[in-house]
């Protein structure tokens, strides 16, 4: 440590008497010292200045890093740092051999360096998502084998290079959603013969490159997300390996017909199928879901739907949820859900006039939403006769339709005697919720709506 006294001052020279014994020479000396003092000054200064930017720089180093804490004895957690990006190395998260989970979410890592996980042979359980990585180097992922969990979701990753996932043998779930994915090489999966869960959701896929072979060895898949790829030309045969698959993900896939490889004969363990947000616009007899005979969830909200075959839905005898909120429904067949063990069904938001009971009778009927159509009026002792077919509400949500009034009454008095659960609130009397016609009496036929519907167009 350095300071600095006033033997640094410069002092006026003494006036040169010779009784004093001062000299010129002498002087001349006195100066040069000063002089030099004040050259030492300058390089003190700057070396002080040298060392504050010394120790910033070995600051930066240290919060250039992920904060990285043993929440326990095998488990890593690791929060961003003072940094605006950082690169994975070495002495991050490795050199433990307890650890079993590291958890690197939201770290800005922008790429991972070899050896950063070296020391780690127990690790199990890695999330390496919502970070900035745009590519993983080939053998980055060697050092531990015994990896089950690996998640990678929401980076920029654009493609692997063939034998990334060669030492994860046992590996079981695999998130790659969320990226920028191109392509998938041929072999990419192979290695992965006891993965069960696979998401690649939300790339920018192209169902007519993918191989339909890509899939060959990871026969053990129970669920896949394919969501957010265009797979509209997907092969037929895609999927013919997976005979365990039990939920597949195929939500804005830019289909506009059914997609056929999701009907196979692989499909007959599928449990749940997903393809909201497409624009499918029929689902009619010549459709086939005679190998879905396990199904028990079938979603489609926010396609095009404006037909379906009354016989359609026939084959499945496992289904429980039928969703078709959000489409251009007009009619109900009249026996579309006869006979099948359906609990739910949801067609809120459409443009359903009518709604006949018969076309449950046999089924299950638990829960029920028909809220934001075009109905103004049900069938007299509509849940009644729901009942006597089999049928018993718990929920039934019926709001913002234009009902008239005298029709809404019967049912509101229906649900309250049979203690039916609906949206009490959309009826609190501080809400126009219904047409009233000069005789407030229940027209029960399609005619009289167009009267109902310009009063309710216009309010």
């Amino acid at each position: 440590m350095f300071s600095f006294s006033s033997a640094f001052c410069v002092r006026r020279p003494p006036s040169l008497n010779p009784r004093l014994g001062l000299s010129y020479s002498s002087v001349f000396t006195s100066t040069q010292y000063v002089i030099k003092r004040n050259e030492v000054t300058v390089i003190v200064f700057k070396m002080a200045l040298l060392y504050r930017w010394i120790v910033i720089f070995i600051i930066s180093l240290v919060e250039a890093s992920p904060i990285c804490t043993n929440i326990s004895f095998d488990q890593v957690t690791c929060v961003p740092g003072n940094y605006s990006q950082v690169v994975l190395r070495k002495g991050f998260v490795s050199d433990n051999n307890l650890t079993k989970l590291i958890s690197l979410s939201s770290c800005r890592i922008s790429d991972v360096h070899f050896e950063s996980f070296d020391g780690v042979p127990g690790l199990l359980e890695l999330d390496l998502s919502q970070n900035m990585i745009t590519y993983l180097q080939l053998g980055v992922l060697d050092e531990f084998k015994q990896l089950t969990h690996l998640n990678l979701s929401f980076n920029y990753i654009r493609n692997f290079p063939l034998g990334l996932f060669d030492q994860k043998p046992n590996l079981i779930s695999l998130d790659l959603g969320s990226n920028k994915l191109q392509t998938l090489e041929l072999g990419i999966f192979d290695p992965l013969t006891k993965l069960e869960y696979l998401d690649i959701s939300w790339n920018s896929l192209i169902g007519l490159d993918i191989s339909p072979y890509i899939f060959d060895i990871n026969r053990r898949i129970k669920t896949l997300k394919l969501s957010g790829n265009n797979m509209n030309e997907a092969k037929e045969n895609l999927l013919h390996s997976l005979t365990m698959l039990q939920v597949l993900a195929l939500e804005d896939c830019k289909f506009d017909v059914f997609p056929p490889f999701a009907l196979k004969g692989s499909m007959k363990k599928l449990l749940r199928l997903d393809l909201s947000l497409n624009k499918i616009r029929e689902i009619n007899n010549d459709l086939s879901f005679d190998n879905l005979t396990s199904l028990i969830s079938l979603h489609l909200t926010s396609n095009d739907i404006s037909d379906i075959g009354e016989n359609v839905f026939k084959p499945l005898k496992k289904i429980k949820v039928l969703v078709f909120r959000n489409n251009r429904i007009k009619y109900i067949p009249d026996t579309l859900f006869q006979n099948i063990p359906v609990t739910f069904i949801d067609l809120a938001n459409n443009i359903i006039e009518y709604i006949p009971v018969n076309a449950f009778r046999g089924s299950k009927l638990r829960n029920f939403n028909i809220a934001s159509n075009r109905i103004t009026y049900l069938q007299d002792n509509f849940c009644l006769e729901l009942r006597n077919s089999g049928a018993a509400l718990t929920k039934f949500y019926f709001n913002d339709n234009p009902w008239q009034c005298a029709c809404l009454r019967d049912v509101l008095n229906e649900v309250k005697k049979f203690g039916v659960t609906y949206n009490d609130k959309k009826y609190d009397g501080k809400h126009p919720v219904c047409v009233v016609p000069d005789d407030f009496v229940c027209h029960r036929h399609l005619q009289y709506n167009e009267n109902v519907y310009k009063v309710f167009d216009s309010r």
